[in-house]
């Protein structure tokens, strides 16, 4: 029986530790204020800028990302801030990091 229970556990453990891990952030912030959906240069936008929130999160990458007009917003890499109705920063980013053994071929 004990035996058994062993067997259990590290394969439970095994198997946990090989799942890819995926999390949802809503309404992401930085420094109090909206995610911009631009990094500090002002030309990489949508997805560089959702990578980089991940990054800093402990992922990969982001898979998914929506995006709307807020009132303000700063971006994760530098001094830029963005005010008024051109503003635009992410609602929802969803962040992914393969499983360990696929984590080579991701990259």
């Amino acid at each position: 029986m004990r035996r058994l229970i062993a067997i259990l556990i590290l394969t439970t453990a095994t198997t946990v530790s090989a799942e890819a891990s995926v999390r949802s952030f809503s309404q992401p912030m930085v420094s109090g204020s909206a995610v911009s959906d631009c990094l500090a240069d002002g030309r990489s936008c949508g997805k560089p800028a959702a990578d980089l929130f991940c990054k800093k999160e402990g992922y990969a990458e982001a898979i998914l990302f929506a995006r709307d007009r807020v009132a303000k917003a700063s971006a994760l890499d530098g001094d830029r801030r963005c005010e008024g109705e051109s503003c635009e920063a992410f609602t929802r980013i969803k962040c992914y990091s393969p499983a360990d053994g696929d984590q080579a071929s991701a990259e």
